[in-house]
């Protein structure tokens, strides 16, 4: 289990280093993956970032003794070095020059073998290496793209073995709304897909982009569904922000991105934000909806009784019905609703003042249970700063609230860019109200969830 706050005073380049080994030894340890595709994965993650296979034996060691936070490595920041002799500079740009593809220890090994530059050469650290050939254009990937081949390699298509062992995240543009004011505003789609059963688990659209909106549809998804135990996702910021990270940390489930402009990695919910677009956006955007509430309404209603009722082209199962048969008896769920509310909050550290308050968005909270000076964690719900909360090892110590509300909210969601309005298609406003009553009429004779299960719910 990793600490939050670990988390959150780590510098970036240390975050992302740690996201990419997690990153690795989480898939190297999923029993679901074959030992060929496996080995694949180690010789590209070498290749590519000039690691030996005995250093992912160590990560694996780590990992296994020490858990996640085995992987986070925090140095402190040193004094940048720059190789500054002529003579070492051009030695290597005649090395890359005769082969691009030569490494960082290959290099360092085949200058060393002239007598005038290896005493030049072993006073330069591999990082200061790295560092110049990043500065002059000769990163790793962009002298592995000089001799990238052509053609074409074989893929073959992976499923999990039952629901939600592992779950799709993406986002897309969404439709134009027009409101009753006037005013044009964009939207966007965040969907999670069960990868087993090809069933949408989760699908809202929002006004933005923001780490709360797609925080907000994984929350529905977990709470109607269960926890994932693994979430596949791209390199997108809110997907890789550490609050995110945070909250996957607490809830167990392992979190996997593919390598940046790969989309096709997560084919199955791309194929299913294509249908979204043709099926559902299409029409939507001649329905003449008003509000964010009628579209999402609309959504839900398609989802529920067209898509996941569809005979899928691959499994030759409706989404749905594959997906409750392959539904482990001991999947987990959320069974303490204010703990599971309480991770999506955005954390924070602040120092308390020697009045014996705290700062937040020109807000102000006196802290009883903490003395003056002492650093503390944090969480607040950025549209709603009329409370705060302070935690102690993730647990929840007081209650904070603001001498006087200046800022009610974190800040405001910004306005979209205005476009033409669309001619109100009248078959497509019939085909979505029908769609609703359906969604309603099953709704309102389906089994009641039994709420009464949940622990530690609390008014």
């Amino acid at each position: 289990m990793l600490i939050t706050a670990d988390l959150q005073e780590v510098p970036e380049i240390a975050f992302e280093n740690y996201q990419r080994r997690l990153s690795l030894i989480e898939t190297l340890t999923d029993e679901g993956i074959d030992e060929l595709t496996k080995k694949e994965i180690r010789q590209d993650y070498c290749r590519f970032h000039q690691v030996s296979e005995r250093t992912i034996r160590n990560y694996l060691k780590k990992y296994r003794e020490n858990g996640p936070a085995a992987l986070l490595f925090c140095r402190r920041r040193e004094k940048a070095i720059r190789i500054t002799e002529e003579k070492i500079r051009k030695k290597i740009f005649d090395l890359l020059e005769e082969l691009p593809t030569r490494t960082v220890p290959r290099l360092r090994r085949l200058i060393s073998q002239d007598e005038e530059l290896a005493p030049l050469i072993q006073k330069i650290s591999d990082r200061t290496i790295y560092r110049f050939l990043k500065e002059n254009n000769l990163s790793q990937e962009q002298r592995y793209r000089m001799l990238r081949e052509h053609g074409r390699k074989s893929y073959h298509q992976f499923q999990a073995a039952h629901s939600l062992q592992l779950v799709q995240g993406d986002a897309r543009d969404g439709i134009w709304l027009k409101g009753s004011d006037g005013k044009t505003r964009k939207t966007y789609l965040f969907g999670w897909v069960d990868d087993y059963s090809r069933k949408i688990l989760s699908a809202k659209y929002y006004f933005d982009e923001k780490l709360p909106r797609m925080e907000d549809s994984f929350k529905d998804m977990v709470l109607r569904w269960g926890i994932p135990e693994k979430v596949y996702l791209d390199n997108g910021s809110v997907y890789i922000a550490r609050q995110f990270a945070a909250v996957l940390s607490d809830l167990n489930s392992k979190k996997i991105h593919h390598k940046p402009y790969q989309a096709f990695c997560k084919g199955k919910i791309e194929a299913i934000m294509k249908i979204i677009k043709r099926d559902f956006q299409e029409e939507a955007q001649k329905a003449g909806f008003l509000t964010l509430g009628e579209l999402n309404s609309a959504l839900q209603a398609w989802i529920e009784m067209d898509y996941n009722k569809r005979i899928h082209s691959t499994t030759g199962e409706a989404p749905h019905e594959r997906f409750i048969d392959g539904l482990r008896e001991d999947h987990r769920r959320i069974t303490d609703l204010q703990a599971f509310y309480t991770l999506f909050l955005i954390r924070e550290t602040r120092t308390v003042t020697k009045y014996g308050r705290i700062k937040l968005c020109r807000n102000e909270y006196a802290v009883k249970t903490v003395a003056h000076g002492m650093v503390v964690e944090v969480r607040y719900d950025p549209f709603d700063l009329g409370k705060v909360y302070l935690f102690e090892n993730q647990v929840l110590k007081e209650t904070l609230f603001p001498a006087k509300l200046n800022a009610s909210r974190a800040e405001s969601i910004p306005e979209e860019t205005a476009k033409s309005p669309q001619q109100v298609s009248r078959d497509s406003v019939a085909y979505f109200e029908i769609l609703r009553e359906k969604h309603l009429k099953e709704q309102s004779t389906g089994p009641v969830p039994a709420y009464s299960a949940l622990i530690g719910v609390k008014e």
